[in-house]
């Protein structure tokens, strides 16, 4: 006689999930001792070519890259899961605005930024669309949205804005704005809605909120916008910078600056967080050191100086052209010149009689900084101090709480998790 049991024989245990094949060329590479090297990855596509132009989207954990058609027409963009490299999705191919003749080599640009709970990716492009025998192309700058945490194989923009000028520069800050600056306009998008507004630099609408006449002329002469504040446009002026109906600059000049020295005067710049407005002072006894100062934006208020060299901020070729945060937006970096927004303390890093120059490419959450000299150096911001990593270490180009990436240009981009 058979009996049956009225228990069932136990499940089998779950099988783990695979780990990640250990991958010989970016354990080769020299990084710093807090990432793991055995544990890397380097970054490749569909077709075994390696990636370039990263974007760590720390909140989603991942790495973005804009991978562009073999004929330069179209751009897809690819999501890699940040830890082992994996393809979490490729989007739908995004057509990018071209030339009449037919040559789609365009500025192109990828960004991300988070509202109200929702991480994005922004992909800038602008060049010319339209055109035919007859009629002339128009200038176009578009900003296609794609939505981090819905994005799946072959998804598509959740929207896309079209802004009716070429574009000279873009900035996308946290909290879903984007910038796009034109000759004589800037535009303000808000990428989780798609609505734009337009500034245009000649608008009465941008004055300063006092009078503010100098010498020759005032500061309402050649406006532009740099950022965007919860107030409204950063704006910045002749010789002084504000925000319309708010704040001026004038009233919070920082200790041991002035508006202007000379033909040297004030300039100001927007951050990524739109909390915060970054200041460079000219100084009396110094016509090649600047005072880098942190104000409030809701206010216009100091909340932290340095005195450093000039920058590099306005180069538009740059991948990091202004400035940038870390990860977890604590600290604040200037090219030279660093802030740390908690501790409402600056540090600067231009050569002095006993220092190299020292550009801060990365800034790790937990205050640990990289950059380069005459070679790499890993900077303590606890205490200011630096040291030369070993020779030949690659120092990271963009760091979270997981991950360090490393980007070699054209010899590849290599992530690596913490040990």
């Amino acid at each position: 006689m058979t009996v049956l049991s009225g228990c069932s024989d136990p499940a089998p245990p779950p099988v783990p999930p695979p780990s990640p094949k250990a991958d010989p060329e970016a354990a080769q590479q020299k990084i710093p001792e807090a990432f793991d090297a055995a544990k890397g990855w380097t970054a490749v596509g569909a077709d075994g070519g390696k990636l370039a132009d990263p974007v760590l989207a720390a909140r989603a954990g991942a790495v973005l890259f804009a991978v562009p058609s073999p004929d330069g027409k179209t751009v897809r963009l690819l999501a890699k899961d940040e830890k082992t490299g994996a393809d979490r999705w490729t989007s739908a191919p995004v057509e990018l605005p071209g030339e009449e003749s037919g040559y789609h080599d365009v500025a192109t640009r990828l960004f991300e930024t988070a509202k109200d709970g929702k991480d994005y990716a922004v992909l800038a492009s602008t060049g010319l669309e339209g055109g035919d025998a007859v009629n002339k192309a128009k200038e176009v700058t578009h900003l296609d949205v794609f939505d981090l945490g819905a994005t799946a194989n072959g998804g598509k923009a959740v929207r896309q804005i079209a802004i009716p000028v070429a574009a000279g520069r873009f900035t996308v800050q946290d909290g879903g704005t984007a910038l796009v600056e034109a000759d004589r306009a800037t535009a303000v998008a808000d990428v989780s809605t798609g609505e734009v507004t337009t500034y245009d630099r000649s608008s009465p609408s941008l004055n300063a909120p006092k009078p503010c006449e100098h010498a020759i002329g005032d500061c309402n002469l050649n406006l532009s916008v740099p950022g965007a504040t919860a107030r409204g446009p950063l704006v910045q002026g002749f010789r002084a910078f504000w925000t319309p109906g708010g704040w001026f600059s004038g009233d919070a000049v920082p200790a041991g600056a002035a508006a202007n020295v000379g033909s040297a005067d004030v300039r100001t710049y927007g951050t990524p967080d739109g909390k915060h407005v970054l200041a460079a002072w000219p100084v009396e006894d110094d016509a090649t050191a600047r005072m880098w100062a942190v104000h409030d934006a809701a206010t216009g208020q100091v909340q932290a100086s340095v005195r450093c060299a000039q920058s590099t901020l306005d180069d538009k070729e740059s991948r990091r052209a202004g400035p940038f945060l870390d990860a977890g937006g604590r600290y604040l970096v200037a090219g030279r010149a660093v802030f740390d927004l908690e501790a409402k303390k600056g540090y600067c890093f231009a050569e002095t009689a006993t220092h190299k120059a020292i550009k801060v490419e990365s800034v790790d959450p937990d205050g640990i900084a990289y950059g380069a000299s005459e070679s790499p150096v890993r900077i303590d911001l606890s205490t200011g101090e630096a040291k030369p990593l070993p020779e030949g270490t690659s120092a990271p180009a963009a760091i979270d709480q997981s991950v360090a990436v490393i980007d070699k240009d054209s010899d590849g981009v290599y992530v690596y998790p913490r040990r």
